[in-house]
């Protein structure tokens, strides 16, 4: 053991030996537990209130009041993939978006009838909506459009048809799009490119060619029956999650029926004639959501009110997952659970809400979950177990369906002349 100047004792590991080493750590602990035993007989200090009012030295509470400190900050809609359109309060520093917090006003919103939602909504958001500037900022975020380089090429030679040559899928790596690179281009390259492509697809598919092609590309006889010679009903619009809301329910769709000008250029046709494309949303289709419910109803999964939850006794979850990808509103699930309720999972497999659920319901992947509901309405209508009075009056239920159309009976149907009052 060496001792410099300043009167530090420095040891030499290399040079002593094991029995050594342990006497030394045998005096620390004596040290240590001197030291503690001499706290216990500390006292206050009399007249002293509040000993951070006197503390002598409070420059380091500085570092934690630096990281939260901002210049400005904005309420944001929070949309990254889901569909609660959390209103988030974002913070401003330098410039750079810094940090997300929730905003607790979900409780002033209303209808235009003056109705408001309770505080119960409160809070809202979840990591993805806190964690949202990382994104922003993230670095394989693109600054700016790119569009793949075999599609730029199969632009600027004209749109020729892959139909009539199918080896041009090759040439143009549409059947390898993986091993294809990108081409950075601005954004009046990128909105040019779109067009044109909108127009090459409603020239390439219209009239007595373009149905042609389409027969050669696999496309079924029964798929013509709504085309009626228009290109533009071949284009397929696909509302996306991260642009719900009034963007992606209805801007898409208002974009489809868009393209009846596009037809009106192509075909010639007048504007009553013109025909707009169609959108494939995430339930019909992409089956993104719960495809078997509009199969067999006619209707996308019917809306409510999760504060509902706070007062329900039972619970049954289908096609939605409140504990992993509905986070903003676990805690309307989480209120039943203190409140006794019951919990049921209708899933195939064992998932993160089954775990927390009563009862589980394992169902073949497909239309096994809708035909155990089908089953339980069976159930209910046999042994007359429903409010016939609520049933009436708040569900579509007596509603009857025409077997020749498939379509809701209606009472000009059947009663000449009805007018609705």
């Amino acid at each position: 053991m060496e001792t410099p100047s300043n009167g530090d004792a420095v040891f030499d590991l290399a040079a002593i030996s094991r029995r050594r080493f342990m006497q030394v750590l045998t005096a620390g602990g004596a040290a240590v537990l001197s030291w503690r035993s001499g706290l216990a007989g500390l006292v206050a200090q009399p007249g002293t209130g509040n000993p951070l009012a006197s503390y002598p030295s409070r420059d380091w509470e500085k570092v934690y009041r630096d990281e939260y400190a901002y210049d400005s900050t904005f309420t944001w809609v929070c949309a990254p993939n889901d569909t609660h359109m959390c209103r988030l309060r974002g913070f401003v520093r330098n410039g750079v978006f810094i940090r997300s917090e929730q905003n607790y006003d979900h409780d002033t919103y209303g209808d235009l009838y003056g109705n408001h939602v309770t505080k119960a909504w409160n809070p809202r958001g979840c990591a993805k909506g806190y964690t949202f500037q990382r994104r922003v900022y993230g670095p394989y975020r693109l600054p700016g459009p790119v569009v793949r380089a075999g599609w730029k090429q199969w632009a600027d030679d004209g749109f020729p048809s892959l139909s009539d040559k199918p080896d041009l899928r090759t040439r143009y790596k549409f059947d390898d799009r993986g091993g294809d690179t990108f081409v950075r281009v601005d954004w009046e390259q990128a909105a040019r490119y779109v067009a044109m492509g909108l127009m090459a697809v409603a020239r390439t598919y219209s009239g007595d060619e373009g149905k042609r092609r389409l027969l050669a590309d696999g496309y079924d006889p029964l798929m013509l029956t709504h085309w009626a010679g228009a290109g533009t009903r071949t284009i397929k619009l696909g509302s996306n999650l991260p642009i719900h809301g009034l963007i992606g329910k209805f801007g898409i769709y208002r974009v489809a029926t868009m393209m009846a000008l596009v037809d009106h250029h192509v075909r010639g046709v007048e504007p009553h004639e013109a025909l707009g494309a169609r959108d494939w949303n995430e339930y019909t289709w992409r089956g993104d959501q719960a495809p078997g419910t509009p199969y067999a109803t006619g209707l996308q999964a019917s809306d409510m009110d999760f504060s509902d939850l706070r007062r329900s006794r039972l619970v049954v979850q289908i096609g939605k997952n409140l504990i992993e990808n509905k986070m903003p509103e676990s805690h309307w699930l989480n209120e039943v659970m203190e409140r006794g309720g019951k919990l049921v999972a209708i899933t195939p497999d064992y998932s993160a809400p089954a775990t927390k659920c009563d009862y589980w319901i394992s169902t073949r992947p497909g239309l096994g979950d809708l035909a155990v509901l089908l089953g339980v309405a069976r159930l209910i209508i046999d042994n007359k177990w429903y409010d016939e009075g609520f049933v009436k009056k708040f569900t579509d239920l007596p509603l009857l369906v025409r077997t020749d159309t498939l379509r809701r009976l209606r009472p000009q149907d059947v009663i000449p002349g009805y007018r609705a009052k």
